[in-house]
């Protein structure tokens, strides 16, 4: 009977084992990303510049001082161009095939008065000259094709060293590229944040990245993953950290998120002190999926503020030296970050 009773407490206990097993297989939970503790929200009334700009949701917002520069996808021009004294928008940029033509026009670096954009659909990188002293003017520099048929890339970032780092939806076990000028492959590196996804496609963790000087933030928008890389003039990657902002509940068999997933970051920026990322948290299977929050970083990963936006949500940023230009549905809006910081 003792040994009898004995086998029974043994058999009850790697059931229970199994179980626990089984609950972290189906949660997809990594082990080494730290999930993010709570921190009370604050919230914060911006101030409306526009609600009157008449284009679809954009892809990117980007501020040039006098200019923010929205990339329009579905529209038939690729840029539009608002100064902010006037509230004049020029349009720029067509869909086609041509030299200054694009089919999905991404803006990727800016720096000294020039800008890059890439098209994933045409593997294209230009290089541009911006004036925007008297009108919007753009002068070819230069143009690079992408030249690796094995790997597609959704998403591209120009680091300030001049090297890129690019988004790899297929061709690829890791998620990032690192190409040189030229966009010749340097090397991949970034494990995917969970196991079970189809192999080398990283489409269920496409997202948004950042830089200031050598640090890299990659932030996805199906999951509250932000992760932080080092990147020098060299090409020499280090993981800084990583992080979650809520359990990933993904359906390995179907290879796609549950209904009960919570989505994560529409967009990130950065500057020397602070990360910024517009953050969902919304389930799939919720009515209204854009954020209404801002989650601001240190350097270091660790979350410092969750500023709630009242009655306006938040697709798209930009950020300058003390403001936070902000797009979701029609409302442009704008916030002043240093005195929720300070």
């Amino acid at each position: 009977m003792k040994e009898y009773l004995k086998n029974c407490k043994f058999v009850f206990g790697l059931y229970c084992l199994c179980l626990l097993q089984l609950f972290h297989s189906c949660k997809h939970e990594p082990q080494s990303i730290i999930l993010l503790s709570e921190v009370e929200e604050t919230e914060v009334i911006p101030e409306l510049i526009s609600d009157e700009l008449v284009m679809h949701p954009p892809l990117q917002l980007n501020d040039f001082g006098s200019h923010l520069m929205f990339v329009t996808p579905g529209m038939e021009h690729s840029l539009l161009f608002y100064e902010k004294a006037s509230r004049k928008c020029t349009a720029w940029g067509k869909v086609g095939n041509g030299p200054d033509d694009f089919i999905s026009a991404l803006c990727v670096g800016k720096k000294d008065g020039k800008m890059k954009l890439f098209d994933s659909n045409l593997r294209k990188c230009v290089e541009y000259e911006l004036d925007l002293k008297d009108s919007v003017r753009l002068k070819r520099i230069r143009a690079c094709r992408f030249k690796a048929d094995s790997i597609s890339l959704l998403n591209l970032h120009v680091m300030e060293s001049g090297l890129m780092v690019g988004y790899v939806g297929y061709g690829s076990e890791y998620m990032f590229v690192l190409l040189d000028e030229e966009m010749n492959c340097l090397k991949t590196f970034g494990n995917p944040p969970l196991s079970g996804h189809p192999d080398k496609n990283n489409l269920q963790f496409y997202g948004w990245f950042a830089s200031y000087k050598e640090k890299l933030f990659f932030a996805s928008q199906p999951l509250g993953y932000l992760s932080c890389f080092s990147i020098n003039e060299r090409g020499d990657v280090k993981k800084e950290w990583e992080v979650l902002a809520s359990p990933p509940f993904y359906d390995s068999q179907a290879q796609k998120w549950e209904k009960e997933n919570r989505v994560g970051f529409y967009d990130v920026c950065a500057n020397e002190q602070y990360v910024f990322a517009a953050y969902s948290g919304m389930e799939l299977q919720d009515d209204r999926l854009l954020p209404q929050q801002v989650w601001v970083f240190s350097h270091e990963g660790e979350l410092l503020k969750r500023l709630r936006y009242k009655n306006t949500y938040v697709g798209k940023m930009a950020l300058s030296d003390s403001l936070l230009f902000t797009m979701g549905d029609d409302q442009l809006m704008v916030l002043n970050w240093k005195e929720m910081l300070n």
